[in-house]
């Protein structure tokens, strides 16, 4: 494998750890229910770094997919790449879903994460909103899975067809025929060319 190859292979699996990366530390860092209080009917939220590791998460998904689009781009679902397989194309439609989920449960964590308040029902009890858990987690094994699937997309790729020009080769006369049947087809023989005696005067 060339080295430009794994080099866009690299970049691709470092964006992607990143993204998964700050993901599941979202996961960790998430405003539990136990941590919630509540003061004169409104809850009160511990600060976490959540939020913020969340939408980091999110860019560098996007990030992730905008260089595998650019670098990767001979697998895309929708062009006519004379390189793309089925294969290819398949795992390619499957990063750009993934990618898609994950920034959107990215965001969506994120901002549940950080929302205040609460809503008072029929019976007069305040109910807290938290992130439920797996949100973040789910998110960032997306984020990694698209990565996975945009390098195996580019991965998959036929290999360009290679033109190969053969240099011009000069055969005699005589092995042009090799194959002629010389009973059917004989040969002539040359003969020298006669000899008179010079004339006598």
């Amino acid at each position: 494998m060339e080295s430009k190859v794994l080099g866009y292979c690299a970049v691709a699996a470092v964006l992607g750890i990143i993204a998964a990366a700050t993901g599941f530390a979202g996961e960790a860092t998430r405003v539990k229910a136990s941590e919630v209080y509540i003061v004169f009917d409104t809850c009160v939220y511990p600060s976490s770094p959540a939020l913020a590791l969340g939408i980091v998460s999110a860019v560098f998904t996007i990030i992730t997919r905008i260089y595998i689009s650019v670098s990767f781009g001979g697998a895309g679902c929708c062009r006519t790449d004379p390189n793309s397989t089925p294969i290819s194309k398949l795992l390619f439609v499957f990063s750009w879903v993934a990618s898609v989920i994950a920034v959107a449960l990215l965001l969506a964590a994120a901002g549940l994460n950080n929302r205040q308040g609460g809503q008072v029902d029929s019976y007069g009890y305040i109910t807290c909103y938290v992130v439920k858990p797996g949100i973040f987690a789910a998110g960032a094994i997306l984020a990694l899975l698209s990565a996975a699937f945009g390098i195996a997309a580019y991965l998959t790729l036929a290999p360009p067809q290679q033109t190969t020009t053969n240099a011009a080769v000069a055969f005699p006369m005589g092995a042009m025929n090799m194959n002629v049947d010389p009973e059917k087809n004989p040969t002539p023989v040359p003969f020298p060319p006669q000899q008179y005696p010079p004339p006598q005067y």
